[in-house]
């Protein structure tokens, strides 16, 4: 029995060292292009839309630090399946999570010089922006999806699903609309849900203050959820990345991606990683959300690369990095596992269903695969030293 059990903690400390020891960022994207052919669809089966956009943006970072060609021309095959040679996008719906691949096309305009992916990008400018598809809260916020279970909806998640695409189309091709539209969106969300006690916005806001988890004055739902406050934070450093520092609203920005800095510095757990529930870390059932957490790493970091953070953050993010590489995994045939993420979910009425939700790991055993694992990890990796 002893060495039984000799055998397996050998077998755990080995993996803890291979994952301390390797480039994870390469590693991952190539278990991910040897794993997903003969596109990440594969893996997901959602299209055009955010589930496979965010592990290819992961894996488009991962390119821009080491430029293996590969990561660039599995990025190029999935646009490719869905953009015709005139930049027609096929699949389109009117929902802000089908808009963050527009992402991709902007990165392979740039590194391919080819006008089909610019035409492809206006083509998604426009859908949002000229057409009518897209509901709006009384405020002129977009709801995060059109149907009627998010009538009046804004979410945190939201922000990054829109406004890093139209804020790097609008510096890239002038276009004034695109940068007023991603600045309004994400300061009028912040508006609604951020608490300025604990500097972390609530995960959602109902316009129309009936949903069974909003606050019937506020309309906020009423809990700090781990992903949220990734996809929020990284929102908020890509729209500094390309927003003019001489822009009106630059310093509101920055003084709003600061504030949640504080927020998510003082709430991370003694063992380095963000919980499923940042308010909650004592809480029965709450557990280490590497999907968040890998976000707010990336976040954090390249705050602190281009000064908007003080050194004081740097402990934080090497704290977390570290914890956050405990949980990559490797399988007896030597590919990669990503552990202890929350799958996909909406906004929940109360703390106990948020920690009902629990976490899993991709891949995973189930028929179902969840992608936000494997894309926090690739968007930290690309911002740490890897080796």
């Amino acid at each position: 029995m002893k060495n039984i059990l000799l055998a397996f903690l050998l077998i755990a400390f080995n993996n803890v060292l291979k994952a301390q020891s390797i480039n994870i960022g390469a590693e991952l994207s190539d278990d991910i292009i040897t794993r997903y052919q003969p596109t990440i669809n594969t893996m997901t089966g959602k299209g055009w839309d955010h589930s496979n956009s965010i592990i290819l943006h992961g894996i488009e970072k991962i390119y821009l630090k080491d430029k293996d060609a590969r990561y660039l021309e599995y990025i190029k095959k999935f646009v490719d399946e869905f953009v015709d040679e005139n930049g027609v996008i096929t699949d389109l719906k009117p929902e802000l999570d089908r808009i963050q691949p527009g992402v991709l096309c902007l990165f392979l305009y740039e590194e391919t010089g080819e006008l089909k992916y610019k035409y492809a990008a206006t083509q998604l400018k426009n859908y949002v922006l000229n057409s009518s598809l897209f509901k709006t809260t009384p405020e002129g916020g977009f709801w995060h999806k059109n149907n009627d279970h998010y009538n009046g909806v804004m979410t945190i998640d939201g922000a990054y699903m829109l406004s890093p695409f139209l804020i790097k189309y609008g510096t890239l091709f002038h276009d004034s609309l695109s940068i007023e539209t991603a600045i309004n969106q994400t300061l009028l969300i912040a508006s609604k849900t951020f608490n300025i006690e604990t500097n972390l916005p609530y995960h959602g806001w109902d316009s129309n203050k009936n949903k069974e988890w909003a606050n019937p004055i506020t309309g906020t739902s009423t809990e700090i959820w781990s992903r949220s406050i990734g996809w929020f934070s990284m929102a908020l450093i890509d729209i500094l990345e390309y927003l003019p520092s001489s822009h009106k609203d630059y310093a509101k920005i920055l003084y709003l991606y600061q504030h949640l800095s504080k927020g998510i510095k003082e709430h991370q757990h003694s063992n380095g990683m963000w919980y499923q529930l940042l308010m909650r870390n004592s809480m029965v059932d709450n557990y280490p959300e590497t999907s968040g957490s890998g976000m707010i790493i990336y976040a954090l970091k390249k705050g602190i690369s281009k000064g908007f953070l003080d050194e004081g953050y740097i402990e934080i993010v090497d704290k977390g990095w570290m914890a956050l590489k405990t949980f990559v995994k490797f399988s007896s045939d030597g590919s990669m596992i990503v552990n202890s993420f929350c799958p996909g979910m909406g906004i929940q009425k109360s703390a106990i269903d948020y920690l009902a939700v629990r976490p899993v790991s991709s891949p995973s055993t189930e028929e179902k695969q969840q992608p936000h694992g494997y894309c926090a990890v690739l968007m930290a990796a690309s911002v740490m030293k890897t080796k």
